[in-house]
């Protein structure tokens, strides 16, 4: 069992190295993870499932304003765009924050074909991030099994 625990962790951290290399994820998800310990052991997890849930309402929120004729409310749109930068940069959702930064330059310049092509590519790098952060979480699902298992 001491084999699987170790096999499970290097697993989990492999995976945040691979995200930080790829810079989906920067170190203020590795602090995240430093404020997790036996007093809240699923910190880390609710910090995700909230931000997915959040995430999910503000792409879907300027999808909507952006289908908007003639033109969305860009002022309405940047405040929108800094909020999801925010709780990005919050995460470590490095590449969505930048995204997020170039979007906010198409909203003050009203210029809804960039804001549109940014948003495409917003989509993707959050189902991107996602799925990798649904492995980890994954992963760290079956770390803390095998702690219990273990008697830990």
């Amino acid at each position: 069992m001491e084999a699987q625990y170790a096999a499970v962790c290097q697993s989990i951290d492999t995976l945040l190295a691979q995200l930080q290399q790829e810079g989906i994820l920067d170190e203020q998800f590795s602090q995240l993870m430093a404020l997790q310990d036996e007093t809240n052991p699923d910190f880390v997890a609710e910090v995700v499932q909230l931000y997915f849930e959040d995430s999910v309402q503000k792409i879907e929120r300027m999808g909507a304003m952006l289908a908007t004729s003639p033109a969305p409310d860009f002022k309405e749109l940047d405040q929108l765009v800094h909020q999801f930068k925010g709780s990005s940069a919050s995460l470590g959702a490095a590449t969505i924050a930048q995204l997020c930064i170039k979007m906010r330059e198409g909203c003050q310049t009203s210029n809804q074909a960039m804001c549109a092509a940014l948003l495409g590519q917003l989509r993707d790098s959050y189902l991107l991030l996602k799925g990798k952060l649904d492995m980890f979480m994954a992963l760290e699902h079956q770390r803390k099994q095998l702690l219990a298992a273990m008697g830990r």
